[in-house]
């Protein structure tokens, strides 16, 4: 289920969605991390990661070293009308927070798609907004 995040201060270009959509990490190396969201937007998304995946993403150590120039593919896929569509996005981090000893936060910022991807998150955020006006009339 996707529940909007509400903020008094949201300065966001969109909407965020909590959302936990398994996803595969790609590095700049090739290698794959199967990571998980935790909310999603159309502009970029956050991401729970362990310290060993952290540790294979920047090994001089995630919270001592600048992150905004490391280059990472998001791959996932999203039920869409009822299909299957996949997202394929080239992101940046701009952030990493350590939640405890082996949990940390990443918000990624989506740079472009490929493929023509992104017309698949716009038309799940869509479904999206098309639901929550339905319930909202019948409220």
């Amino acid at each position: 289920m996707i529940h909007d995040i509400p903020s008094i201060s949201e300065r966001r270009q969109s909407p965020r969605y909590s959302l936990k959509l398994a996803i595969e990490l790609v590095l700049p190396d090739n290698s794959i991390l199967n990571v998980t969201t935790r909310n999603i937007s159309g502009s970029g998304l956050q991401i729970v990661c362990d310290r060993w995946a952290t540790e294979a993403i920047e090994p001089r150590g995630i919270q001592n070293h600048a992150l905004s120039d490391l280059r990472l593919k998001v791959i996932t896929d999203l039920s869409v009308a009822g299909e299957t569509k996949k997202l394929y996005a080239n992101c940046r981090i701009m952030s990493a927070q350590r939640m405890s000893q082996d949990e940390f936060i990443l918000n990624l910022a989506f740079i472009d798609f490929d493929n023509g991807t992104e017309k698949n998150l716009d038309a799940f955020f869509n479904q999206h907004v098309q639901k929550k006006t339905l319930l909202s009339a019948v409220v």
